[in-house]
């Protein structure tokens, strides 16, 4: 029904203003964290679509339409609600991968995208992986779980001979006489 409602609405004010009409996303958006404050170019817009069309709106619309103008929010939760725990950010381990000496690699963005433009170079170029520097891997370290920076061991691990870094000395595995 509210779907109905925002259709309606959206119909309404691209039918009876000069300004661009209003874009709504999916209604997968609504279950998004909000926290920025509505822009007042926004709420000028709503309020030219109630006088405009003669009735006015649902406030319940109004209030819907708000919530689509403003980002997901992927903050860290520190206290679940259920036991209390810390809990990790579950975009950071879709992006990311650490390695067992502490440093975090991601893919390149937009890697996959337009592929036909890329030339041959580029694109083996964007097959690697990125290391993040220390600010970040200190940044993801905070974002995840225990549970997560400790080493993980698979059959098969394609990152496993970076799992190792044996040249440096803050993150070699074996100690040496001198």
């Amino acid at each position: 029904m509210l779907r109905a409602v925002l259709s309606s609405a959206i119909r309404t004010a691209t039918r009876f203003t000069n300004t661009c009409p209003v874009v709504v996303p999916t209604m997968r958006a609504l279950s998004y964290k909000m926290s920025n404050p509505l822009p007042s170019s926004n709420s000028t817009l709503l309020s030219k679509i109630s006088t405009v069309s003669g009735q006015q709106i649902n406030t319940s619309v109004v209030t819907a339409l708000t919530l689509f103008q403003h980002q997901p929010s992927r903050s860290l939760t520190k206290f679940s609600l259920n036991k209390g725990k810390r809990k990790s950010v579950r975009a950071v381990l879709k992006r990311f991968k650490r390695l067992d000496w502490g440093i975090w690699i991601r893919t390149h963005t937009g890697r996959n995208k337009k592929m036909f433009k890329k030339s041959k170079e580029l694109r083996r170029r964007l097959r690697q992986h990125i290391f993040t520097n220390s600010t970040q891997s200190y940044l993801l370290d905070k974002m995840v779980t225990s549970f997560w920076r400790r080493p993980k061991h698979y059959i098969d691990d394609p990152y496993a001979p970076y799992h190792k870094r044996d040249e440096f000395f803050a993150t070699k595995s074996k100690t040496f006489k001198v």
